[in-house]
């Protein structure tokens, strides 16, 4: 598991989809600790990869703390994780911690807001993107990811239907095409892109699988030419509302 996949996962697996990723750790305030403020860092930081390790890895690794100490008024805390070193900040009463933090200062522009079709799916207005004479669509996921698990086998069903018309690019727990990733994903997870067309970060379980199916067969012959024709006269309806 590479470092990119384990933060995404961290945060996906927490059930944060947005800034502020928190995590409700249920702590007890820091009047019933007893020791110094170093004391109960430690306290707080071990508490904090226990509930990594039962509650979001769930046996798909193991966190060790490797050191705790303050700062921006938070307990910060670097752990190893599969020879990756990582870093999650923690509130000084131990009850929320941030499994990735995001400094503003810092922080890129948000993208002009696109246009959306289908299922949830933003529109890119530049050409379709190929290999040789064949649309390319990628999936990115990872196995620790519970939206990715719902969303991966609906995908690749989809995408063998469309073996003969498109290049898939199966990024499954995968540190691959990572260009792509950058530009059309805002780092969570899963990632989908056709044809570098329409694209969405998240999966469509809101919508049930049936309504999942037909968007996205339908998005993909738009970028096929409606082939091949067996599949896509199935959504024609669908099709004729794409952007």
């Amino acid at each position: 598991m590479n470092k990119k996949t384990i933060t995404m996962a961290l945060i996906a697996v927490a059930g944060v989809l947005v800034i502020g990723a928190l995590v409700y750790l249920n702590y007890p305030d820091k009047s019933g600790i007893s020791g110094d403020n170093a004391q109960f860092g430690q306290q707080i930081a071990e508490k904090a990869i226990n509930f990594i390790n039962n509650n979001i890895l769930r046996g798909n690794g193991t966190a060790s703390l490797v050191d705790v100490g303050e700062e921006n008024g938070f307990y910060k805390i670097k752990f190893s994780l599969q020879g990756n070193e990582m870093e999650s900040y923690i509130t000084k009463d131990g009850k929320f911690l941030f499994p990735e933090v995001i400094n503003l200062e810092e922080t890129s522009p948000v993208a002009v807001e696109t246009d959306t079709t289908l299922g949830s799916f933003s529109v890119n207005n530049g050409e379709i993107c190929k290999e040789g004479d064949k649309p390319v669509v990628y999936f990115f996921g990872s196995k620790t990811c519970p939206y990715c698990n719902w969303e991966y086998p609906i995908f690749k069903t989809i995408m063998e239907k469309f073996k003969k018309e498109v290049f898939f690019r199966d990024n499954m727990d995968l540190q691959a095409d990572e260009d792509i990733f950058n530009k059309y994903s805002t780092g969570g997870i899963p990632t989908i892109v056709l044809g570098c067309k329409y694209y969405r970060v998240g999966s469509g379980e809101t919508g049930g699988e049936e309504a999942e199916i037909k968007n996205i067969t339908a998005l993909t012959c738009k970028i096929t030419g409606s082939n091949p024709s067996d599949i896509c006269d199935e959504v024609k309806d669908l099709i004729s509302q794409i952007q």
